[in-house]
């Protein structure tokens, strides 16, 4: 994987595929994830749905696992999690699709966010511009976002015994790749 930590647009790649992983799977998502080989190929688009029904809508020997950041982090307040990251997209005048009717703090759009700050360090470098906003901006979504509650997110999706369980190590394991790289690419500076 590291790789692909190297390459920002390999790792926008990188998060987007993550991103359609954690979508809902119907007939178009799932053929996206066959196509680029995303899931196993023995796995039929109708388990996948029920898997992530079980996972994040009923739950199985357990709650379910919201996709939800604010609902993962009830400590940290929903409302002030939701008004952060409108926050971070605003300042980078990312914008929400509003056909989408996903939250700002839903796994997939942080994820999407994430896959947009990779594309504009990839644009940065490509010409000849310095990227360290967007390393420092990465690093701190990472810190202050995604990389704060993924880690338990997927510990409570392991316990699902689904698919996702094995999706979400896959995700824990880019961000913290991701982090580490930011570290060296930002030489330590502080946001």
């Amino acid at each position: 994987m590291n790789a692909l930590i190297d390459n920002h647009e390999a790792l926008a790649n990188g998060y987007l595929a993550m991103a359609q992983v954690f979508s809902y799977p119907d007939a178009d998502a799932w053929q996206r994830l066959r196509e680029y080989g995303m899931v196993d190929p023995e796995l039929d688009r109708e388990t996948l749905e029920a898997d992530y029904l079980t996972a994040f809508e009923m739950g199985r020997g357990g709650p379910a696992v919201p996709l939800y950041e604010g609902l993962n982090r009830p400590d940290q307040g929903r409302d002030g999690i939701l008004q952060e990251l409108l926050r971070f997209y605003e300042f980078f005048d990312a914008r929400l699709n509003p056909d989408e009717r996903e939250y700002p703090d839903h796994l997939v759009t942080e994820l999407e966010f994430l896959g947009w700050l990779s594309l504009q360090a990839h644009a940065a470098c490509r010409d000849g511009r310095d990227a360290q906003a967007f390393y420092r901006a990465a690093r701190d979504f990472l810190d202050r976002h995604v990389g704060a509650w993924v880690p338990e997110f997927n510990r409570r999706l392991a316990a699902t015994d689904t698919a996702y369980g094995e999706y979400s190590e896959a995700l824990v394991e880019l961000v913290q790749q991701h982090r580490a790289r930011l570290d060296e690419l930002t030489n330590g500076l502080e946001a």
